[in-house]
C-alpha cells in the first residue's frame, strides 16, 4: 500500500463524503479509492469510515486519523516545497472561485503580472457569484465580497471596500437630488438582488434604513452601474464597481454626510495547519495590490 496515496484518498473521501466524488477529484477510479481505504483500515486494524447508501462519514477513530493526516501531509508538502524550490516558487494548479464583477474588473487585468511572477503555477478560475462548496468541489481558494456567515472554513480579510450611493448628473437634473435617506423613497432606485433588501445609512449616532423601490432589479452590479450611467436611477454599489464612473463624472456621489457602510474582500479556504505555497502567494498578491482603500477608486 502507498501510505501517502492512502492518506490523501482518505482525506478526500472524508471531505467529499463520497468515494465517487473523491475519486473524480483525485483522478483515480472508484475501485482504486475503495481498495486504498480497505488496505488502510486493514493496516491500522481500525474502522475509519462508516458507509451508508447516501454518504460516507468518519468514525471517531477516523476523525482523529483525519486531523492527524491533514497536519502530516501539509507539513510534508511544505517541507518538499522548501527543499525542491529554493526560491519558493509555487507550482501545480490553483483552482479559484472569484466573484463575477470583481474578477472581470480587477482580477483579470492583474493576471498577466501574476503569471509573470509565478510562471510555474497554472490557474483554473471560475468566475461566478454562487457560493461554491470549496471542499466538495475541489477548490483551493475563493475570493468573497460581503459579510460572511460562520463556517468551518478559514476567512482572511484582505481589504475593506467602501459602498457609494450615486446617480448620473442627467438623472439628478430630471428628478432632483436627494438630501436625506428618506428622500430616496421618491426616486427610481436600481436594486441589487444579492444583498439585503434594505439600504442602511448612518450619521453619527443617527441611523436610518429604507427599502428602495424602482424600475430595475438585477443580480449584477456592472449592469446596474451601466443603467445608472444611462440616467435610469440611483444605485448603491461598492467602489470597486462604480469607482471609474465616479472618477470620470458619469456618476456623482449622493448623501456625502451619511455613511453607507462597507464590505470586506475575503480569501476563504479550507482549514489547514499549513497553507500551501500556491494559496499563500495568491493571497499575498491580492492583498498587496488592493489593500489600500484608494485602489478601489481607480481601475486595476
Amino acid at each position: 500500500m502507498d501510505q501517502i496515496a492512502a492518506m490523501r484518498t482518505f482525506i478526500k473521501v472524508v471531505e467529499c463524503q463520497s468515494f465517487t466524488k473523491a475519486a473524480n477529484q483525485l483522478g483515480i477510479s472508484v475501485a482504486m479509492a475503495s481498495k486504498l481505504m480497505q488496505q488502510l483500515e486493514e493496516s491500522l486494524a481500525t474502522r475509519l469510515l462508516s458507509r451508508t447508501t447516501r454518504q460516507v462519514n468518519p468514525t471517531e477513530a477516523g476523525q482523529f486519523y483525519y486531523q492527524r493526516s491533514l497536519a502530516l501531509l501539509a507539513e510534508l508538502e511544505e517541507t518538499h516545497s522548501q527543499l525542491t524550490h529554493h526560491n519558493q516558487q509555487p507550482n501545480g494548479t490553483l483552482k479559484l472561485s472569484v466573484p463575477m464583477d470583481f474578477g472581470y474588473l480587477h482580477l483579470s487585468p492583474a493576471l498577466p503580472l501574476f503569471r509573470q511572477r509565478f510562471p510555474d503555477l497554472k490557474l483554473d478560475i471560475e468566475y461566478s457569484d454562487r457560493r461554491v462548496a470549496l471542499v466538495e468541489e475541489g477548490f483551493d481558494l475563493a475570493l468573497r465580497i460581503g459579510h460572511l456567515s460562520d463556517s468551518s472554513l478559514v476567512a482572511r480579510q484582505l481589504a475593506t471596500i467602501r459602498v457609494e450611493l450615486c446617480a448620473s448628473p442627467a438623472y439628478l437634473a430630471r428628478k432632483g437630488r436627494p438630501e436625506k435617506p428618506e428622500d430616496l423613497k421618491q426616486h427610481d432606485c436600481l436594486i441589487y438582488t444579492l444583498t439585503q433588501p434594505e439600504w442602511h445609512f448612518k450619521r453619527g449616532n443617527e441611523q436610518q434604513s429604507i427599502r428602495p423601490q424602482g424600475p430595475l432589479r438585477a443580480n449584477n452590479g456592472v449592469a446596474l452601474t451601466r443603467a445608472a450611467c444611462d440616467d435610469q436611477g440611483i444605485i448603491l454599489q461598492p467602489t470597486f464597481i462604480v469607482g471609474e464612473a465616479l472618477r470620470s463624472g458619469q456618476l456623482v456621489s449622493l448623501l456625502p454626510d451619511w455613511d453607507k457602510g462597507d464590505v470586506g474582500l475575503y480569501a476563504v479556504y479550507p482549514h489547514r495547519r499549513f497553507v500551501s505555497a500556491k494559496v499563500r502567494c495568491f493571497i499575498e498578491f491580492v492583498q498587496e495590490r488592493y489593500l489600500a482603500p484608494q485602489q478601489w477608486d481607480k481601475p486595476a
